[in-house]
């Protein structure tokens, strides 16, 4: 089961196209779908197309028994068929600037364009409520001192009205301009720093599903200390949050800029209608059959995208939705497209089990960070001993924050310099 480096660099490295003309094998037959397919159609099919029909879940059991029989009879292994996405980070980036490229200048960019737009967005709504209350005040006492005016003769209406009007049309002050043309700076610092950020990390995260005591913790672990190194995948959870907000997040980011608010107000059905044909794109990934694993893979090669969507959910990237016949599919191409793999493993699961014995039997035990929640260390620590991994356990507590965060980063580093074979 295990693929060789020779294997992931014939799939396809950094920027290579081999692994689109691999993923294109990865289709559904219709003569393999319903029954036992004819002898001669399965002599037919080259060994490329053979290797992906016998993973294919979609063909049938008796299709995929005869085309691993054909591949044994031409003495080929129908193990070999993996697909690695290339990823965004390349061997020299880690050498040269090893954690920056996460935690550097980039980031602080990010992150302090993003709380100068929230904060001025936030001196401009108090401005506009006290302004108005103190307009209305002025207004009022104005409007009486006039009336007075006019009863005692002292002065015309015509001449009330017009000092009442100029008090209306009155041009905020300077301070309200510049602050609303720095937010706007601020915004396009922020939107430009986070979809054009070159070099992100892909990380799998795995662990248990649909445990609402686990998931809310490790909900916190994806929004403090994976979110900074990019786009987190992970197979979906019901407790995790998904982007259910995002919709409303993209309309407030869209205040006061006029084509990014007629970009949303148009983008909307476009992104309704778009999906019907590609589960993968503009939201949670589903993947039910062929088609929508290369829509999958394809996806992972869209930076930008996937930048965009980060920056704009809290608590993780990219959800990906499978049904039972395609997840141990799904969770493969995640693992092996990644730049790191990190674990939880608080309470271990069937799944859980056939994810470290993959793990184990691919020798990627190097690519992996395993984590727990504090608590369920000696259990994590147990599952990785009767399996003969040989790896610490990075514990976090219930607010989601790694212990020994210094240690959690190394390992994180070290993670990636093995997948992409860089020396320490």
């Amino acid at each position: 089961m295990g693929m060789s480096q020779r294997d992931q660099a014939a799939i396809g490295g950094f920027g290579g196209s081999d692994w689109r003309m691999h993923l294109r094998d990865m289709r559904t037959l219709r003569m393999l779908q319903d029954g036992a397919p004819a002898e001669d159609d399965i002599r037919r099919m080259p060994d490329r197309v053979l290797r992906a029909a016998v993973q294919n879940p979609d063909h049938s059991e008796a299709a995929r028994t005869a085309a691993e029989a054909e591949l044994r009879a031409r003495r080929i292994s129908a193990e070999r068929w993996r697909l690695v996405v290339p990823g965004f980070i390349r061997p020299a980036d880690l050498e040269r600037r090893g954690d920056k490229l996460f935690f550097g200048w980039g980031r602080a960019v990010r992150v302090w364009s993003g709380r100068a737009v929230f904060a001025l967005l936030a001196a401009m709504f108090v401005y506009a409520f006290l302004e108005v209350r103190g307009e209305e005040q002025r207004y009022a006492e104005l409007a009486t001192e006039l009336a007075q005016c006019v009863a005692s003769g002292a002065c015309s209406q015509a001449e009330a009205d017009a000092e009442l009007a100029g008090l209306t049309d009155a041009a905020p002050p300077l301070w309200a301009t510049f602050a609303a043309l720095g937010w706007l700076l601020a915004l396009l610092v922020w939107f430009f720093a986070s979809a054009f950020r070159r070099h992100p990390a892909r990380i799998t995260l795995l662990r248990k599903f649909n445990v609402r005591h686990l998931s809310e913790p490790l909900e916190r672990v994806l929004a403090q200390e994976l979110r900074p190194y990019g786009h987190i995948a992970t197979l979906s959870d019901k407790y995790i949050r998904h982007e259910r907000f995002g919709w409303l997040q993209t309309a407030l980011l869209s205040i006061g800029n006029p084509l990014a608010a007629l970009w949303f107000v148009i983008g909307l059905p476009i992104r309704f209608v778009w999906r019907l044909f590609d589960r993968s794109v503009m939201g949670p990934a589903v993947v039910l059959n062929a088609r929508d694993y290369r829509n999958l893979a394809a996806r992972l090669r869209d930076r930008i995208g996937l930048n965009v969507q980060a920056a704009m959910v809290s608590k993780e990237a990219f959800m990906v939705r499978t049904s039972d016949a395609w997840w141990r599919m799904t969770a493969q191409l995640l693992m092996d497209s990644s730049d790191a793999i990190v674990m939880d493993l608080s309470q271990m699961s069937e799944g859980v089990g056939w994810e470290l014995d993959l793990i184990r039997e691919s020798g990627a035990e190097r690519r992996v960070v395993f984590i727990a929640l504090w608590g369920k260390l000696e259990e994590a620590e147990a599952a990785l001993s009767a399996r003969g991994i040989d790896a610490v356990v990075h514990h976090y507590a219930p607010d989601g924050e790694i212990q020994r965060r210094p240690a959690f980063r190394a390992a994180m580093l070290a993670a990636m310099h093995a997948t992409h074979h860089v020396a320490p």
